[in-house]
């Protein structure tokens, strides 16, 4: 039986909707309490939830910080990148700045941001300042506007689906004013290091006590009784049995060989991995040397907002060994931001699928390690420099980001530290998998809280409020 609880979630773009929105949460939820949608998105978005007719949905739009907030937020930003590459002995986090913004404008108000964040990282108590008057700072017309809404809404509690979107912060602002408790989700394992906090909340949910001890060490003026250790619920679709269809049928689905084995390549965006064609193209002329009757097949995934044609030429060279499923999300065509972009629920069946018949993943540094380990099957993880690179972009930067600390010592993943070691270890991994990574499960464990299934209940504990 429901009692006065309602809960309005916040969902500043598409990418949260498939791990918040289609997950358990919103079932437990709506089971207990009245459901309310705020987001700038597009009221299809939100179509295929199965109880988006008990849903309120209100639309806003994004207000814009002005030039003093903009400023002053950024040089925190700036401020907390220095302090956080110290902390941690770790200069690749500074990668995390736009040093090359584009337009005049943006270069000179960067500029002065940086001058103003070194000065303000030689004492913490300077970034809290330069946050509390960015804060200060905002449009009272914003707030006000927000606080009418939601005040019309009468929520007991919110819910920020993304926490590094800083346009939000009105809405937290109007949210205390009203005596409504904020709650966001850290949506990412790799966020914490990034500074990009741009939400003040009353309770941080995170993945792990890992994660945990990453928010005390970078935001040490959060009182650690606001940081709670949920898990997060992208990795339960994985358990859900009714979404696996068998081999046969998903061959069938696919245009796929049934009686091969499958590897699966998981594309990157072109900012994580300008040179991931290269790499497509070293596994499949790898792949193309075995003897036709022991071939497999592999399936490419591109990364779900990366539409262009950069894998053209290797996908033609490559037909009979490469064969691609492309995500199955929607781009509206008023709207090319990639915020806009948002999934189809058939792609998450699809991905379940694709980690549970494919014998491994091979990737450059994602989180797809982590959707394999549910069916216990190893990640390859590219770890060398392609050749005729034309920028100052390597994998060296990449597998020195913060978050990759977590792995330390373990035997987690399958290094290809060169091409010509592809072939060998795709070997290994197809004929003795059960001998590769043999730690992969202390890691994911360690960067998300297990059991598994337990992450909608707790992070739905978190939003209905006890009365």
């Amino acid at each position: 039986m429901k009692n006065n609880n309602k809960i309005l979630f916040v969902i500043p773009d598409g990418v949260g909707i498939r791990n918040y929105l289609f997950s358990n949460i919103v079932v437990m939820c709506i089971a207990k309490a009245n459901l309310h949608f705020y987001t700038p998105l597009n009221a299809a978005a939100f179509s295929e939830i199965d109880t988006i007719d008990k849903i309120e949905i209100t639309p806003f739009t994004f207000d814009k910080e002005n030039n003093v907030t903009r400023l002053l937020k950024e040089a925190a930003t700036y401020g907390r990148l220095l302090i956080n590459s110290k902390l941690t002995n770790n200069p690749i986090i500074l990668t995390n700045w736009n040093y090359n913004p584009i337009g005049f404008q943006r270069k000179i108000l960067n500029f002065i941001a940086q001058k103003l964040g070194v000065w303000a990282s030689k004492k913490y108590d300077r970034i809290l300042k330069f946050e509390k008057i960015a804060l200060n700072n905002w449009d009272r017309s914003c707030i006000e506007k927000h606080k009418a809404q939601i005040k019309k809404i009468n929520p007991t509690s919110l819910f920020i689906t993304h926490q590094r979107v800083s346009s939000l912060m009105p809405i937290c602002i109007a949210a205390k004013e009203l005596g409504i408790p904020v709650i966001s989700v850290i949506y990412s394992w790799d966020n914490i290091p990034k500074a990009r906090l741009a939400v003040q909340a009353d309770k941080y949910l995170v993945w792990s006590d890992y994660m945990k001890e990453e928010m005390k060490l970078y935001y040490p003026e959060i009182p650690k009784e606001k940081i709670v250790v949920t898990g997060t619920p992208q990795f339960e679709f994985y358990l859900q049995e009714n979404r696996i269809i068998s081999k046969q049928d998903f061959a069938k689905k696919y245009n796929l060989d049934a009686n091969k084995k499958w590897i699966c390549f998981s594309g990157d965006d072109v900012k994580t991995s300008p040179y991931d064609p290269d790499y497509l193209f070293d596994l499949a002329e790898s792949i193309s040397k075995i003897e036709v009757a022991n071939q497999p097949q592999i399936i490419f995934r591109r990364c779900p907002i990366d539409f262009t044609d950069r894998y053209d030429e290797v996908l033609s060279q490559f037909k009979d060994v490469i064969f691609s499923i492309d995500p199955i999300w929607s781009v509206p065509k008023d709207n090319l931001s990639w915020g806009a972009y948002f999934p189809k629920l058939e792609d998450i069946s699809m991905q379940v699928n694709l980690a549970k018949h494919c014998e491994f993943v091979v990737n450059l540094g994602s989180t797809m390690a982590f959707d394999f380990s549910v069916f216990n099957k190893p990640c390859f993880y590219l770890n060398y420099d392609v050749e005729n690179i034309k920028s100052n972009w390597s994998v060296k930067t990449i597998y020195n980001y913060q978050h990759f600390k977590s792995i330390n010592d373990l035997d987690v993943v399958i290094w290809l530290n060169n091409k010509n070691e592809i072939i060998q270890k795709v070997n290994l991994g197809l004929n003795h998998a059960d001998l590769l990574a043999k730690q992969k499960q202390l890691w994911f464990q360690k960067v998300v809280k297990h059991p598994l299934d337990k992450a909608s209940s707790l992070i739905a504990e978190q939003l209905i409020i006890k009365m």
